[in-house]
């Protein structure tokens, strides 16, 4: 070339990434890139790697595009230019260095310029500032279009996202979903990581948590260190992992793919599923697939340190490990492949160990007081029971009809034509047909049994499994197609093709997820109560479409006006949101299949069924402080034509509350807050005997609060 550098030929998914090329008046390669070790792999001194993903002009030498989609590292500097050290060149610590500076303005901007995600055309401004980051990036790619331009761009990318999803949250405290359902318990055990730094069961005191509780813990104690409720970061946690998932799977493809590619699968994987209530769940799966192949499979590049494996499979332990369990059938199927494949068998078995043991130890403090219960305590496992209409959908995504379809049915393709030959197919295609086979198994448990085995979510792992290979697909096969053809595309095809992509996930992403189209989890974000009264800012004019209130400072002023700041005894509450404000322990989960395992939901039922069918006020007000689990300290009921309801039917009489063992205030008192005649939830406070202990707080969601008080134990 003019400036003395020598071409790259390379495969686009096979680059040799960051690594300074050799010179025409030296003829000498470039150093290693850091952190990896020269191998037979590399190429003698001298000696350019095969093309694979650059067209050809007509005398076969390489074509000089300046292609981003195509394009591996940036070429060496000629005489009189400067580079950048090594590292700052790498497109993976440009990407994190652009999300670090680029994360904070997306969170703030939204609120900074008074912005109402239900007005018409909100999703007009998410999505033209993606267009106006394209079109700058693509831009600068005209000029250049190595690591440095990827790098920015695939900061940029992840950066847009908390941009939008700030956006569709402009306005209100809490996440998407608002507190109903998942991300009611979600915001529940955030409020309780506030006052523990070990795992923790939501409601049960002293009970390990058997859902994995980083998520809720990092936002705990996050909660702690700015001094802020622990339901109000929630949402600010959902856009942070979101944004991070993009990033997340652009760093861990680029090890192995162009990394123009490597940002292609981190956009079209949040376009195949994500779901911003469950960000922790989207991040965990932007991570597993390539680090499941960095794990088992046989990479171009080297694997990654069986340190490194060993600490991000501890994180996805520790964060959602059902992918693990969903494909678990698939690595061990790739594991014993590979194994009959591998020269040093017993370094392979060695690093496989090393990986599980690390990840064992960051997972620990989860892991072993979780197993730990279940040795000495037993489990009942209730939560599969869950029955949903969702469990015969998705079966096969690659027949919708949509480009995110077509993509899939690519890449179906792709994993069957090119099993032999390429060293992603076989490895993704084992991972998927263990998922599906987990689900077989599923559904014939379920037949048998009605546990699902969660096989419903096994559709989120395949699904973005399958867009992954249609975009590896696409770019093995479309640079040796036009090699044969004899075509040489336009300069900038492969930038203009990939531009229009992300404007299209860009696009789409806008308008499935801002509540002025119609988004039942943004609208719930907007919808729910403020705990102090009123609502969101932008909340629905439509009544209809308001959730009702629950009279939480009331209840909690009540309580503490007996039992002083910061309760501990055991609550039953018909409204589950009380723990999403308040860090107090619980005596049972209202869901049945949302419950723990460990907690053994129908053995505690059995025991409240039991004090509640107790009519004689003595002996009702004796059951309810013995129960077989503990004391039942404090109830929150729901009035309902004379009984005390509960949720599954279950109710109480107000006769059962004796005023001989319990102090009854009725009716809210002048000045107690209600949002409407029709609809009222206000609270009211009533007087306790001095050193009284709180045995119940009764109220009602559409009328009258009751609370009762027992005056001695």
């Amino acid at each position: 070339m003019a400036d003395g550098t020598t071409a790259v030929r390379e495969d686009p998914l096979h680059p040799e990434q960051d690594r300074p090329l050799p010179t025409a008046a030296t003829d000498e390669p470039g150093p290693a890139p850091a952190g990896r070790e020269s191998d037979e792999s590399d190429p003698p001194a001298g000696t350019v790697p095969a093309e694979a993903g650059r067209p050809a002009d007509a005398d076969g030498k390489p074509a000089d595009v300046a292609d981003p989609a195509s394009a591996g590292s940036p070429a060496a500097p000629g005489p009189g230019r400067r580079r950048l050290p090594h590292r700052l060149a790498n497109s993976g610590t440009i990407a994190l260095l652009t999300w670090l500076v680029a994360t904070p303005v997306a969170f703030v901007l939204p609120s900074l310029t008074d912005f109402d995600p239900f007005k018409v055309g909100a999703s007009l401004a998410p999505t033209l500032g993606a267009f106006l980051l394209i079109v700058g990036i693509f831009a600068i790619a005209t000029r250049w279009s190595g690591e440095v331009v990827a790098g920015v761009a695939a900061g940029l990318a992840a950066a847009w996202t908390a941009l939008m999803l700030r956006a569709a949250l402009a306005g209100t405290p809490f996440g998407f979903g608002g507190l109903v359902g998942d991300m009611s318990r979600m915001s529940a055990a955030s409020t309780r990581y506030t006052t523990t730094w070990t795992s923790n069961d939501t409601l049960i005191p002293n009970l390990p948590a058997e859902y994995p509780p980083f998520f809720p813990w990092l936002v705990g104690r996050t909660a702690v260190l700015l001094d802020q409720p622990a339901w109000t970061l929630v949402g600010d946690f959902q856009v942070l992992f979101m944004s991070a998932s993009v990033l997340a799977a652009f760093l861990m493809w680029r090890r192995h793919v162009n990394p123009w590619i490597a940002l292609a699968i981190s956009a079209l994987s949040l376009i195949a599923w994500s779901d911003p209530r469950k960000a922790f769940e989207v991040v965990t799966l932007a991570l597993f697939v390539p680090w499941a192949l960095e794990v088992f499979a046989r990479p171009v590049r080297e694997r990654m340190h069986w340190l490194w494996a060993g600490v991000i499979g501890g994180a996805l332990v520790m964060t959602y490990q059902l992918w693990m369990g969903f494909a678990a059938l698939g690595m061990s199927a790739l594991g014993i492949i590979m194994l009959r494949r591998e020269e040093q068998r017993a370094a392979y078995v060695r690093r496989i160990l090393l990986i599980i043991a690390v990840s064992f130890v960051v997972s620990s403090w989860y892991l072993v007081p979780l197993l730990w219960t279940i040795l000495t305590r037993g489990n009942d496992s209730i939560s599969d029971l869950f029955q949903t209409t969702s469990l015969n959908s998705g079966l096969f995504p690659f027949l919708e009809f949509s480009p995110i379809g077509l993509l899939q049915l690519v890449g179906l393709v792709g994993l069957v034509l090119l099993w032999r030959s390429t060293w992603w197919a076989q490895p993704l295609a084992l991972l998927i047909l263990g998922t599906y086979a987990f689900r077989l198994i599923g559904m014939i448990r379920h037949v048998l049994t009605e546990h699902t085995l969660f096989l419903h979510y096994t559709t989120r792992l395949y699904t973005v499994m399958f867009a992954i290979a249609g975009v590896l697909t696409l770019a093995h096969v479309t640079p040796i197609v036009l090699r044969r053809l004899r075509i040489v595309p336009p300069r900038l095809t492969g930038a203009a093709l990939l531009a229009v992509v992300m404007a299209w996930v860009g696009a789409t992403y806008t308008l499935g997820w801002m509540p002025e189209a119609g988004n039942k989890y943004t609208i719930a974000a907007h919808s729910e109560p403020l705990p102090g009264g009123g609502y969101p800012r932008w909340a629905p004019k439509d009544e209809e479409l308001r959730r009702a209130a629950f009279p939480v400072r009331e209840v909690e002023r009540a309580v503490e006006q007996v039992t002083g700041p910061d309760p501990s005894r055991p609550t039953l509450s018909v409204d589950d949101r009380l723990w999403s404000y308040l860090p107090w322990p619980g005596y049972l989960e209202n869901d049945r299949t949302a419950s723990s395992s460990l907690v053994h939901w129908d053995d505690r039922f059995a025991e409240l069924r039991r004090v509640a069918d107790t009519t004689d006020p003595a002996a009702f007000a004796a059951a309810s402080r013995e129960t077989a689990y503990g004391p039942i300290d404090i109830f929150v009921l729901r009035q309902n034509e004379g009984r005390l309801m509960w949720v599954r039917g279950l109710s109480f009489t107000p006769e059962q509350f004796s005023p001989e063992h319990f102090t009854v205030v009725e009716g809210c008192p002048a000045g107690s807050s209600s949002r409407s005649a029709s609809r009222a939830s206000g609270g009211c406070v009533g007087e306790g005997p001095d050193g009284g202990a709180v045995r119940a707080f009764a109220s009602s969601g559409r009328g009258d609060l009751r609370l009762v008080r027992g005056v001695g134990q």
